[in-house]
């Protein structure tokens, strides 16, 4: 093991004592006595690892930690602290330091810390680089967030190939994955990207109503019906429809659809005449079609129409190399939403959020990150900046994996054991099963929960 280290030490003796043993170990160690000759030392040469002292005569280590943490965030800070110091070092830890060492140093304490140091450098300058060369490839999309990852990049792979012919796209995935962005990735990549883009989550159409949300109504043409309304197809005319959640579309309004885009023609409720429609259908579900089909569920010609060709957006925890990038990108949203001036995610962070399961997928890490963003004191976020992610959610995700691809009668039993598991909380419920909450709120109400 060998490398650059910088002492901040004002007491001369130890700081002399330091060196020596740096220097007998293999180390190049420059040694100085406060804070203002250690941030000139910094400007004119590059270090592997600071060792300061807590107080210094011209400041203290914490105030050294943050100048560090704007300008060199790759670089590992380790505080000595003397006795009864304890509290204020576990203080610079949360602010971003490495670690720290008590006074009177014990040499084989020092040895493992600075080699753990090196360890955590060397993480952290690779996650700095990817990521610089992430925002390169960013900009150059025009701030689209795209992961690298091998089942992320095959799914951009076949964005790139699909999206430029008129076939109708289903894409399948996780509740929380980022279907609705893949879809709009579709549009803006095809030739009607100067069309409109509409979204309709499916799960939010009733039988009643949903013929006159898709193809629109007449005035008088129902009681409700006080002036003409315009549906979604029409609104999407000359661009793309995207269906969310397709699966929850009421069976009885699956052969209007059918229809509609068989024919390219829709019938407003209440007319007596179709109008044509040039609209491209792209659509999204979390659920097994063939399993809703084989349970008389949905209608197996129309799967058949609206899977022309088929997209899998692919769950968080199988693309762990794509989550600095995306945490990245949601901690520049949180700043912009939030007046925060956060810039640094640190490395035992990032390794925190990489051993998580993330059920809730691409959603729950945004909502963690904001989290962390807002409750952030200073330009780092640290491990007391996130919410509770424990060895023990861990398990409990992993015990909870529970798709609902299966027959009513499981899903309506997996559904009232997720709800007890989280004593009737909807939403966390609604985690365990991997599905948004406006899903689970119907499935509910389908099954007289």
């Amino acid at each position: 093991m060998n490398g650059k280290i910088l002492i901040v030490e004002d007491d001369i003796s130890f700081g002399t004592m330091l060196q020596k043993w740096f220097e007998k170990n293999g180390f190049s160690a420059k040694w100085c006595t406060g804070m203002l000759s250690a941030q000139e030392l910094l400007a004119d040469s590059t270090y592997d690892i600071v060792l300061s002292d807590l107080r210094l005569p011209d400041g203290d280590g914490i105030m050294l930690l943050s100048w560090m943490h704007e300008r060199y965030p790759s670089v590992p800070v380790i505080i000595m602290t003397g006795y009864g110091e304890i509290q204020t070092a576990v203080s610079a830890i949360k602010l971003g330091a490495f670690d720290f060492l008590e006074k009177p140093i014990n040499p084989s304490v020092l040895a493992e810390k600075i080699e753990a140091a090196f360890k955590d450098r060397k993480k952290t300058e690779n996650i700095l680089r990817k990521h610089s060369q992430e925002k390169k490839k960013k900009e150059k999309r025009g701030g689209t967030v795209e992961g690298c990852s091998p089942l992320s990049s095959r799914m951009y792979s076949f964005i790139n190939t699909v999206a430029p012919t008129s076939m109708a796209v289903m894409i399948i995935g996780e509740s929380g994955t980022g279907k609705e962005h893949a879809a709009r990735m579709i549009h803006e990549r095809s030739q009607r990207a100067h069309g409109p883009f509409i979204a309709v989550d499916c799960g939010s159409l009733s039988i009643e109503l949903a013929p006159s949300e898709l193809f629109g109504h007449k005035k008088g043409s129902f009681t409700s019906a006080i002036e003409d309304k315009v549906g979604f197809f029409a609104e999407a005319n000359g661009g793309t429809l995207f269906l969310d959640e397709v699966g929850n579309l009421p069976y009885g309004v699956q052969m209007q659809l059918l229809r509609t885009l068989q024919e390219k023609k829709i019938r407003p409720v209440g007319a007596t005449t179709d109008l044509e429609v040039d609209v491209r259908i792209v659509t999204a579900t979390n659920e097994n079609l063939e399993k809703a089909i084989a349970h008389g569920r949905f209608r197996e010609d129309l799967f058949h129409r609206l899977n022309e060709f088929m997209i899998e957006v692919p769950p968080l925890r199988s693309c762990k190399d794509d989550i600095p990038l995306y945490a990245e990108h949601f901690v520049d949203e949180a700043n912009a939403e939030l007046d925060k001036k956060v810039r640094f995610i640190s490395a035992k962070v990032f390794s925190r959020l990489e051993t998580y399961s993330w059920p809730g997928n691409l959603r729950e890490l945004r909502n963690v990150i904001r989290r962390a963003v807002l409750f952030s004191p200073g330009d780092t976020i640290t491990l007391e900046s996130l919410p509770f992610l424990s060895e023990k959610s861990v398990e409990e995700n992993k015990e909870a994996d529970v798709s609902l691809n299966v027959s009513p009668e499981e899903e309506k039993e997996k559904i009232v054991r997720a709800l007890e598991k989280t004593k009737g909380n909807k939403s966390r419920a609604a985690i365990l099963l991997r599905i948004d909450r406006k899903t689970l709120y119907n499935k509910i109400r389908k099954y007289g929960l």
